[in-house]
C-alpha cells in the first residue's frame, strides 16, 4: 500500500531524499533500508565512488549488502577523466528523472556535499554574450595570477571572497562576467533560493570522539581487505602516466590513501608502511571534520526547514535513533503529512543553533577581510594570504607560523650580529 501511495505522489509531485554526513557514518547503509522501505533508488553523490573499479579504498557499499536495491552515478567514469560538477549534474538529474518515472524514489546519498548544490536554484544560467577574442585567451591560456587580478578589477566584491590561489573558482566567476555581462556578486545577489524537488535532507552525525575511532578501525579494515592491492593498481598508472605529486589534486588521484602512500611506493626507504597507514587514518579524520562544517556553514543554511539529523554516535542504537526516527520523517514527507519528529534530538540541536555555530556565525561567515603574512610563504613562494579573521587567527596559532617567526628572529639576531661584527672589525682597522 505505502509503495502504491509513494509511486501516485512521486508522478504528482516528485520528491527527492538526501542523506548527508561525514564519511564513515552509516549513510550508505541507511540508503539501503530507507530504499527497501519506501521502494527507492540510490543515486550516489560522491566524487570518488564514480570512478571504475577500486570499491575498498572508494568505500564503494559492497553489492552483497545493497540488498538488489540499484545504485546510479557510480563506477562508471575512466580513470583519465576529471569528473566535474556540471556532469554530476545532467547524470544526477537524468537519474532523478528516470526513478521518477517508474514510480520510485530517488535517494541521493554522498560525501561530496558540494555536489548537492544542483538541487537548489541558485545558481546563474543565462549566458547573454559571447567573450571577446582577448577575453577568452584570457580564460584559456591565462596565469592563475592574472585572472585573479583583472577579476579584481572587474568585480572586486566577489574576488574578495576567494583565496588568490582558488584558480579553478576564481576562473569561474571570470567566466561568468565574460558570459553573462553581469558581475557574479550582483547575479547571486539576486537569486532566490529555492528547491529544484520537495526535497527532504537527513543529517546522519556521530560526535568527532566516537567516529574517529571508527574511522581508524576502518582503515585498518580496508588494509586487511585489499586496499593495499588498489593503491599500487593507481600506483601502476602514475607511473606509467609520468604523473607527479602536484597532479594528485585531481581526479582519481584526490581518493584518501593513494597520496599518502606515495612516498612509501616510491622509495621504502624514506617512508614506512605503518607511517604510511598513520597518515591516511589522519587524513580520514581530517576529511570528516571538514564535511561537518560544509555542511553546517553552506547546507544548512539554504536547507534548514528541511533538514533532519540522525545521531549515529553509539551504533547500539542504531536501530532507534537511526533507522525508526528516519522511517517515521520519510513516511511522513512521502504523505505530505506534517513531519512531527523535531529537527534534531535535543543532545544535537547546538549544531543547527545559529549561537553556536562558531566559526560559522554569520559575523565570521561574512568575514572576507585578506591579511598577508610576510613571515610565510604558499606554494608559489609569495606572502601567504588568509581571508577572514577567523583563517588569520588560526594562521598566527600554527606551528608553520611559529617556526617561520622563530627563524625570522634567528636570521635577524644573526644579521645583526654579523653587522656588529663588521663595525668592531672597522673600528680596529681605523685605530691601527
Amino acid at each position: 500500500m505505502l509503495r502504491r501511495l509513494v509511486a501516485k505522489l512521486t508522478m504528482a509531485r516528485p520528491k527527492v531524499i538526501v542523506i548527508a554526513g561525514t564519511t564513515g557514518v552509516g549513510k550508505s547503509q541507511l540508503s539501503v533500508e530507507i530504499a527497501a522501505h519506501v521502494s527507492g533508488e540510490v543515486i550516489n553523490s560522491d566524487s570518488m565512488q564514480v570512478y571504475k573499479d577500486l570499491p575498498i579504498i572508494t568505500n564503494k557499499h559492497p553489492v552483497a549488502e545493497r540488498n538488489g536495491i540499484p545504485h546510479h552515478v557510480m563506477n562508471h567514469v575512466d580513470w583519465s577523466e576529471e569528473y566535474y560538477l556540471h556532469r554530476f549534474e545532467q547524470e544526477c538529474l537524468e537519474s532523478i528523472d528516470d526513478i521518477h518515472s517508474r514510480g520510485k524514489v530517488p535517494i541521493i546519498v554522498g560525501g561530496t556535499h558540494y555536489y548537492l548544490q544542483i538541487l537548489l536554484n541558485k545558481r546563474i544560467e543565462q549566458k547573454h554574450r559571447v567573450p571577446t577574442k582577448e577575453e577568452q585567451q584570457l580564460l584559456d591560456d591565462g596565469e592563475p595570477e592574472k585572472i585573479y587580478n583583472m577579476l579584481q578589477q572587474l568585480d572586486p566584491v566577489i574576488a574578495s571572497k576567494y583565496h588568490p590561489n582558488d584558480s579553478r573558482r576564481v576562473h569561474r566567476m571570470l567566466e561568468i562576467y565574460y558570459t553573462t555581462g553581469q558581475k557574479p556578486s550582483e547575479a547571486f545577489a539576486e537569486q532566490q533560493n529555492t528547491l529544484k524537488f520537495d526535497t527532504l535532507f537527513l543529517w546522519i552525525y556521530s560526535t568527532p570522539e566516537e567516529l574517529d575511532s571508527r574511522l581508524d578501525k576502518r582503515v585498518d579494515q580496508m588494509m586487511n581487505n585489499g586496499a593495499l592491492k588498489e593503491i599500487q593498481l593507481l600506483f601502476e598508472k602514475y607511473q606509467a602516466g609520468n604523473f607527479s605529486p602536484e597532479q594528485c589534486e585531481n581526479g582519481i588521484w584526490q581518493v584518501i590513501g593513494f597520496k599518502e602512500f606515495l612516498p612509501w611506493l616510491e622509495d621504502s626507504s624514506a617512508a614506512s608502511f605503518e607511517s604510511s597507514v598513520e597518515r591516511m587514518k589522519i587524513r580520514t579524520r581530517q576529511y570528516a571534520k571538514k564535511q561537518v562544517k560544509w555542511i553546517r556553514k553552506m547546507l544548512l543554511p539554504d536547507v534548514k526547514d528541511h533538514l533532519y539529523m540522525l545521531d549515529a554516535t553509539n551504533l547500539d542504537q542504531w536501530r532507534n535513533n537511526v533507522l525508526e526516527r528516519a522511517v517515521s520523517i520519510t513516511d511522513s514527507f512521502l504523505s505530505s503529512s506534517s513531519i512531527t519528529e523535531e529537527h534534531a534530538p535535543s543532545s544535537l540541536l547546538s549544531l543547527l543553533s545559529k549561537d553556536n555555530l562558531g566559526e560559522n556565525s554569520p559575523k565570521l561567515e561574512n568575514d572576507w577581510t585578506r591579511y598577508t603574512c610576510n613571515a610565510c610563504r604558499d606554494k608559489d613562494n609569495k606572502p601567504l594570504v588568509a581571508i577572514g579573521f577567523k583563517s588569520w587567527e588560526i594562521h598566527l596559532k600554527s606551528r608553520r607560523h611559529r617556526t617561520n617567526l622563530s627563524r625570522d628572529k634567528k636570521m635577524a639576531n644573526h644579521e645583526a650580529w654579523r653587522k656588529g661584527r663588521m663595525a668592531i672589525a672597522a673600528q680596529q682597522e681605523e685605530k691601527s
